[in-house]
């Protein structure tokens, strides 16, 4: 009985400490984005990286704790594209140093913004190391 509490608490903690990396290594595609705009995100699979594309590539870092996330500073590549895709692309990257949380539900990862906003994404698949 002993032995398979401790299997059982063992894997309790692993998947509540496994939720905040999880999403490393994987990229995501935004759910309903503006003018039917096509927004990636992904995560590195080693470093706090981020990177993604919607007319420009885009990258970064950000930092975890617990649930809690900030994104720091996007750069992103200077291509142009239809005017209502780049202002879908100029709104999003300004969102996001307003995220501060996540939720990772399977595939669908939520990011929550201080201000109500929740971008939701869908898991698309892993990135490959270059």
């Amino acid at each position: 009985m002993k032995k398979i509490v401790s299997v059982m608490f063992a894997l309790l903690i692993t998947a509540c400490s496994s939720s905040e990396s999880s999403f490393k290594g994987k990229e995501y595609k935004m759910n309903d984005a503006t003018n039917n705009a096509e927004i990636t995100l992904a995560f590195d699979a080693k470093e706090n990286r981020f990177f993604g594309k919607v007319i420009n590539n885009y990258f970064g870092r950000y930092e975890l704790d617990g649930n809690n996330i900030k994104f720091g500073p996007a750069g992103a590549t200077m291509m142009a594209g239809p005017e209502n895709l780049m202002k879908v692309e100029s709104q999003y990257l300004m969102t996001l140093p307003k995220v501060n949380a996540f939720v990772l539900e399977d595939k669908s990862l939520t990011l929550k913004t201080t201000d109500g906003q929740s971008l939701v994404f869908e898991e698309v698949g892993t990135i490959t190391e270059k």
